[in-house]
């Protein structure tokens, strides 16, 4: 089998794009990044806009009207440069700002596809999920039959929807496993960004990623609080798919305390240290003391 070498204009050949269905651009780009330092090791970084670099420069700059500099500044500043070049290994960026959990394991699944094409010896992926339930009920999750689900479940209780949704990360994390475990060149690392673990007992210890980004920090514990006001924008469309209102008033009582916690999780990002002027992403600094994190505690 011929084998490939990645570089930053063969993305579109081997990954999906983003676009009008899951950002605010009207065209479908290729935003990801790779680093060819002629390693026969790969990291691989999958995220959201934390992984990207969203507001990691005072100009916060979107994938689309960045200039040359800017685009040089995040790149260098990125937890995912950090480590890759302190370890002189190469590095593919995977991360985008407003995806969910969903889109990552789908960014896994495409680069488990180019993995027999790939010659490296050892492939770290590395994933940091963001907030439960983000783009659910959406094109994202779209071959999932949540309406058969909540038709022959009872789901009258709020701790049913509490499992619920610790059910869609199991599943996702679960995916992830059974992906990466299937090659044995790759070793997975997985944590959070802006909130704690979420389903996480279905991973073995060793490939969890212990401490959350944002308690280095924030030095807080959001003591489990895994949502945020974009996911609760998501979890709403769940109302669509009950079926009676014992469902429907056990559903609005969780909400209200999702709610409530997506407000703590708000407030704590505005309260972080080495966080970006939209206070709402890591500046420069929050992504070397995340690299120097993994580099000490996860990757030695």
């Amino acid at each position: 089998m011929k084998k490939i070498t990645l570089n930053q204009n063969n993305f579109k050949h081997f990954f999906s794009p983003v676009g009008p269905l899951h950002s605010h651009h009207e065209e479908h780009i290729w935003p990801y990044d790779y680093v060819d330092r002629s390693s026969d090791t790969l990291l691989v970084t999958i995220g959201d806009s934390w992984t990207w670099g969203a507001g990691i420069s005072d100009l916060n700059p979107d994938a689309t009207n960045i200039t040359a500099e800017q685009n040089d500044f995040r790149l260098n500043c990125l937890y995912g440069n950090i480590i890759s070049k302190e370890k002189n290994w190469n590095w593919l960026n995977l991360g985008f700002y407003a995806m969910g959990n969903q889109w990552m394991v789908d960014k896994v699944f495409e680069f488990r596809a180019l993995l027999p094409l790939l010659q490296f010896k050892e492939i770290i992926v590395m994933i940091n999920f963001t907030s439960t339930g983000r783009w659910f009920y959406t094109f994202h999750d779209s071959l999932t039959d949540y309406k058969t689900f909540f038709q022959t479940n009872r789901m009258a209780d709020v701790d049913d929807y509490e499992d619920f949704l610790f059910g869609l990360n199991k599943k996702m994390l679960r995916d992830i496993d059974m992906l990466t475990n299937s090659e044995t060149r790759v070793k997975l690392l997985v944590g959070t960004n802006a909130i704690d673990h979420c389903g996480f007992d279905v991973l073995e210890e060793k490939n969890i990623i212990p401490l959350p980004w944002y308690r280095l920090l924030s030095k807080t514990n959001l003591g489990g609080i895994f949502v945020d006001m974009d996911s609760i924008k998501s979890l709403a469309n769940l109302e669509n798919l009950l079926s009676n209102s014992d469902q429907k008033i056990a559903f609005q009582k969780w909400m209200m305390e999702k709610i409530g916690q997506a407000e703590k999780q708000k407030t704590m990002l505005n309260t972080m240290d080495h966080v970006a002027e939209d206070k709402a992403h890591p500046d420069y600094n929050g992504h070397r003391l995340w690299a120097e994190y993994i580099l000490k505690e996860i990757i030695k």
